[in-house]
C-alpha cells in the first residue's frame, strides 16, 4: 500500500485503507438495532410553532403543487427551527384565521401557490410568510421554477425554503439549498463519490475511474469539488472537478497526496508526503507546515487568517491552530501522555466561532466542538464510532459518519436541539463534506 501515516485519520488515506470493508458490519457495543444514539442532554429551548398550508395549485398543476409542498415541508422540518404543527385541512382558509393559529401555538403561517408567468410556460412559486402574533403578512416572494423533471427543480424549491428560514430568523442561513459529498464503497474495495441533497434525496454518482477515492471537499463557491484517488500503483492523484461543466484537472500526483481543502479565496490546499514527513501545501508550492512528522486535514477560518490541522509531534495526532502567516501552533485538543487520545479531522465553523473534530474517548471515536483557542470543549456523541464531521453553512448542523451494525452510514445533527437524522443508511458511506449554498445555475 505504500508509506502511509501510522495513525488513524478520518480524512487521510491511511486509516481508510487499513479498515477492511467487512469490519464495518460488526455490531458495536452500546448500539441497539443499528441506531445511533447521541449522548448529550440538550436543554429544551424555545422552538416556534409553524403551520404549513398545502400548496395552492389550479387545474393541471396538482402534481406539481404536491411535489413542491412535500419538498418545502420537509425542508422546514429539517431546518430544526420550527415545530411543524399538524392541523386539519378544513381549518386552512383565506384570509388566514390568525386567532385560531395563535390558539394552536403557531407563530408562523406559510402559504404558497403555483401560477404561470405571463406570456410564458414558466411555473412561478409564490411563497408567503405570515406573522401570526401580529396578524400580518410578513414577507412574500415569487420564485421561477424549471420543469419538474429538470435537474435544477428540487434545488430551486430548496432555495424558496431557505428564504422562508431567513425571513423567520432575521436573516440566518438555511441548509436546504446545499449538497453533501461522500465516499461510497461497493464492498469489494472500490469506491466512488456521491452528491446528495441535504434532505437525502436526488443522489448523483460521480465516477472516478474505478479507483479508490478519498476526502471530497467543496470549493467556497460550491462550483468545484476536490478529491484524491489512489492508482493501482499505490500513488495518489489530487483531482479538481468543475461541477458545472464536468471538466477535471489533476492538480498533483505523488506517493502521498491527501486531504484537500480550500482557502476562503478559493485556493487548493492539501497534505503531501515525502520521506516520512507529510506537510500541508498550498497549490503552487508554498508549505504551511514544516519539520518532521505528519500534518494533515487543513481547515481555514472564514477570514483566512488561521487554519486548523492535524499533526503528531507527541507521537499521536492532535488538533492544532496556527496563523497562515506563520508562528507557533497551539494545540486545542486534549492530550494525555499515557492514554490514547488521538484527535483528527478538524473543520472550522462558517461562523468562525467553533471547530469540530473527532477524537478518541474511551477508545472510541466521538465528535467534539471547541472554541478556536481550545476552551469550552463539548462532546456531542457518546455511543458507537463517530467521525469525519463537517459543518453546514448555518453553523448549527453537522454531517458525520458513524459505524453501526448496518455498516458505515452518514448522519446529520443539529447541535442546538440534539436532533439527529440519517442521511444514508445501511451503506458503506463516509468522509462527508457539506457544501456552501448552491448558487442558481449550478
Amino acid at each position: 500500500m505504500g508509506p502511509f501515516p501510522i495513525f488513524r485519520s478520518p480524512r487521510a488515506a491511511a486509516g481508510l485503507l487499513v479498515i477492511a470493508a467487512g469490519a464495518a458490519q460488526t455490531p458495536l457495543v452500546g448500539q441497539e438495532s443499528g441506531a445511533l444514539r447521541l449522548g448529550l442532554t440538550y436543554e429544551a429551548g424555545y422552538v416556534p410553532g409553524l403551520v404549513f398550508a398545502p400548496v395552492s395549485a389550479s387545474a393541471g398543476f396538482e402534481e406539481l403543487g404536491a411535489a413542491i409542498g412535500e419538498i418545502l415541508r420537509t425542508d422546514l422540518e429539517y431546518s430544526d427551527r420550527f415545530d411543524i404543527l399538524a392541523v386539519p385541512d378544513t381549518t386552512l382558509n383565506d384570509p388566514p384565521n390568525y386567532a385560531l393559529w395563535n390558539e394552536l401555538g403557531a407563530v408562523w403561517y406559510v402559504t404558497s401557490e403555483i401560477s404561470v408567468a405571463p406570456g410564458t410556460q414558466t411555473p412561478l412559486l409564490r411563497v408567503s410568510l405570515h406573522d401570526v402574533l401580529f396578524e400580518r403578512l410578513e414577507n412574500v416572494q415569487a420564485f421561477s421554477l424549471p420543469a419538474m423533471d429538470a435537474a435544477g427543480f428540487r434545488m430551486a424549491v430548496h432555495r424558496a425554503s431557505d428564504q422562508v428560514v431567513s425571513w423567520a430568523t432575521g436573516g440566518q442561513r438555511g441548509i436546504a439549498a446545499t449538497r453533501i459529498a461522500l465516499r461510497r464503497r461497493d464492498g469489494a474495495g472500490s469506491s466512488h463519490l456521491l452528491l446528495i441533497d441535504s434532505d437525502g434525496r436526488n443522489p448523483q454518482r460521480i465516477e472516478t475511474g474505478g479507483r479508490n477515492v478519498f476526502s471530497p471537499a467543496f470549493s467556497p463557491d460550491a462550483s468545484r469539488i476536490a478529491f484524491t484517488t489512489q492508482e493501482e500503483t499505490g500513488y495518489f492523484s489530487l483531482v479538481e472537478m468543475n461541477l458545472i461543466t464536468g471538466s477535471r484537472r489533476t492538480v498533483r500526483s505523488g506517493r502521498l497526496v491527501l486531504t484537500p481543502s480550500w482557502t476562503p479565496d478559493g485556493r487548493l490546499v492539501y497534505a503531501e508526503g515525502n520521506g516520512g514527513t507529510t506537510r500541508i501545501m498550498i497549490e503552487g508550492g508554498r508549505a504551511l507546515t514544516e519539520g518532521g512528522g505528519q500534518s494533515l486535514n487543513p481547515s481555514f477560518s472564514p477570514d483566512g487568517v488561521r487554519f486548523a490541522y492535524e499533526a503528531d509531534p507527541t507521537g499521536e495526532p492532535q488538533i492544532y491552530v496556527r496563523r497562515v502567516a506563520g508562528g507557533p501552533a497551539r494545540r486545542i485538543s486534549i492530550y494525555h501522555p499515557r492514554e490514547r487520545t488521538n484527535a483528527a479531522g478538524a473543520d472550522w465553523s462558517p461562523n468562525g466561532d467553533r471547530l469540530v473534530y473527532s477524537a478518541l474517548s474511551n477508545r472510541r471515536w466521538q465528535i467534539f466542538t471547541v472554541n478556536p483557542d481550545g476552551t469550552d470543549r463539548r462532546m456531542l456523541t457518546r455511543r458507537g464510532e463517530s467521525e469525519d464531521p463537517s459543518w453546514a453553512p448555518d453553523g448549527r448542523h453537522l454531517v458525520f459518519s458513524s459505524v453501526d451494525s448496518q455498516g458505515s452510514t452518514v448522519w446529520i445533527l443539529d447541535i442546538f436541539t440534539g436532533r439527529a437524522r440519517p442521511l444514508t443508511s445501511g451503506r458503506l458511506d463516509g468522509l462527508p463534506d457539506w457544501s456552501p449554498p448552491i448558487p442558481p445555475g449550478s
